[in-house]
């Protein structure tokens, strides 16, 4: 009888297993089957990388106001983006020059599907390949019609560089394709493949080998121990659908990074890390825009054994964030996530609620897993200036008031600026940022809730105990020029093979922390770095770049004899891809 009992219950345990995959699936299928029903135009997203956002940057505050296209969440919607970019090109009161009605041009022809017909004729190319190739500047192929509209793009990139520490000469080789468009107009879809070889700078790769991983990649291959030290070997994919829900929800499946924020860095979601597969329901009413993500990571820390291979285990996130446009010239976000993991049933369906509070859902679980909250802000003014800024708070309790250094005390914040057409000229922008991370932000006591993907932080590339200056100005002195000229200065607090004094965010935070008081900001080896970088990249045709690049790095580190001095000079050419800014 007790045998029978036994099987039974494994049974149903099994059995209840399914069922709450089986609905977590319906729900998936409901929401396509949604998407099917709307008679909404659908649009994909235009590019997330560094250029592309600090160009919508610049003209929203050229607009004079803050737009609807809510940018403190990135990437935005192409069709959003061309129809602010048309009304921004008929406002005499933006000034605009002769090089900022290139660059419009530019963003509206790489998304051309959207223009009406008075501006379509200007993305035709001229000189069409054999009729149906290049026939649009932005597409080397691409049809349209009442059922689909289809662009495909190839990608490359190749660079090399000369690098002081180290023997081997640093390069970039990266060919794939990318593919995008929409169904009957309702359902629209984006698919990137590379293949990729690269040597990576000394740095990067010590970045690496700390946090066991590469900047903003995900699996890595190495094709052999003679050059495990040296080259990376990897496929790098996104892939999502998009569809309209509702006049007002718009729904994204798929593979892909966020961003959120205006600056350079991100103290609540950034693109560091790999790409992670997610749901993100955005709803737009009048002035407000509410965003739900919820994503499936990777917890590379841990590896499991299947069937007689290591796999590595999932983790899970969840976040709402509201946005809200207040007047013309401000913009203010409140924003809440949740890490978690090791869940049975994999991923916490009480977590799908898209409007309730997150830490109610944890405490009502009896749960340990991490929860994170905070603000953003963003104010135009003047056509010239923006100030925007974040602040994240990672745990909050009544011991905060006990004593100055309590280890919770956990908040990062953000503070930056930009003034465009520095005293009148042209074209020529600056930014200012500055950052700072409080020691054991973002880490937990689980490798399942702390604020990692893929081994890679969430947020800040440096992960916590740090203080950060960043120093940018971009200049295009003409139409297919960019000039920019980065500074880093940062102080950070590192981690000893023993003490955990709060820098590495992997780390469990219970786990050899010296003091439960007096922590402060650049405890542990202090660690100095002092980054200039300048940067030259000339448009040959649309989305082809040449690039050149000039770095100097400086380590100063606590205990060592000498510093570290990188010089790095690169030179390459891209076609549809961005350059990875590793500023860290």
């Amino acid at each position: 009888m007790g045998l029978c009992f036994l099987k039974y219950l494994k049974f149903s345990i099994g059995y209840q297993n399914i069922l709450l995959r089986f609905r977590q699936f319906k729900i998936l299928v409901f929401l396509l089957f949604l998407g099917q029903l709307s008679g909404f135009a659908q649009s994909n997203f235009a590019p997330l990388n560094e250029d592309y956002s600090n160009l919508i940057e610049r003209y929203e505050i050229k607009s004079g106001s803050i737009s609807g296209l809510h940018t403190n969440i990135k990437p935005v919607r192409r069709k959003d983006l061309v129809k602010f970019l048309v009304d921004l090109e008929t406002d005499e009161q933006a000034k605009l020059s002769k090089t900022d009605h290139f660059n419009l041009a530019y963003l509206q022809n790489d998304s051309w599907e959207w223009l009406d017909n008075s501006k379509l004729p200007r993305s035709d190319s001229q000189k069409p390949l054999w009729t149906h190739l290049f026939r649009k500047k932005a597409d080397f192929y691409s049809t349209q019609n009442k059922d689909i509209d289809f662009h495909v793009s190839p990608i490359f990139q190749f660079s090399f560089a000369n690098d002081n520490q180290t023997p081997k000469t640093p390069y970039v080789n990266t060919r794939g394709i990318e593919l995008r468009g929409t169904l009957n107009k309702k359902l629209g879809f984006y698919s990137m493949f590379t293949e990729n070889q690269m040597i990576y700078p000394e740095y990067v790769r010590a970045y690496g080998r700390e946090y066991n991983a590469n900047p903003y990649e995900g699996f890595t291959k190495i094709p052999s121990a003679d050059s495990s030290k040296y080259l990376a070997d990897f496929f790098s994919a996104r892939g999502y659908i998009t569809f309209q829900a509702l006049k007002s929800v718009q729904m994204q499946f798929g593979h892909d990074k966020n961003f959120i924020g205006s600056g350079i860095r991100s103290m609540i979601l950034s693109d560091f890390s790999a790409p992670y597969l997610h749901l993100k329901i955005t709803t737009n009413v009048g002035r407000f825009q509410y965003m739900n993500l919820f994503a499936q990571m990777i917890n590379k820390q841990v590896s499991v054994a299947v069937d007689g291979t290591e796999q590595l285990p999932p983790k899970y996130f969840s976040l709402h964030h509201l946005s809200a446009n207040i007047g013309r010239n401000l913009n203010i976000g409140i924003f809440e996530s949740i890490v978690f993991g090791k869940r049975q049933v994999g991923f916490d369906i009480n977590y799908l609620n898209p409007v309730i509070f997150l830490r109610f859902i944890e405490g009502h679980l009896g749960s340990v897993d991490n929860s994170i909250v905070g603000a953003n802000f963003k104010y135009n003014f003047k056509r010239h200036f923006s100030f925007y800024g974040q602040f994240v708070l990672d745990e909050f309790n009544v011991e905060y008031f006990k004593k100055d250094g309590w280890w919770a005390k956990k908040y990062a914040a953000q503070i930056g600026g930009r003034y465009i057409d520095v005293l009148g000229i042209k074209n020529l922008d600056f930014q200012a940022e500055y950052n700072l991370v409080r020691p054991y932000m973002y880490s937990h006591n689980s490798t399942y809730s702390n604020y990692v993907n893929y081994n890679l932080p969430l947020a800040h590339p440096l992960g916590a105990n740090f203080k950060e200056l960043l120093l940018i100005g971009r200049y295009q002195p003409m139409e297919r020029l960019f000039l920019n000229l980065t500074a880093m200065i940062a102080q950070q607090g590192k981690d000893s093979n023993i003490i955990n004094w709060g820098g590495n965010i992997l780390r469990n935070y219970n786990f050899a922390r010296p003091a439960d008081y007096g922590n402060e900001i650049g405890q542990g080896r202090s660690m100095n770095t002092k980054f200039y970088q300048f940067g030259a990249s000339y448009m040959l045709a649309h989305n082809l770049f040449a690039d050149l690049k000039v770095q100097n790095r400086n380590i100063n580190l606590s205990g060592d004899a000498n510093d570290k001095k990188n010089m790095i000079f690169s030179v390459g050419l891209r076609w549809n891809t961005s350059q990875r800014p590793f500023l860290f």
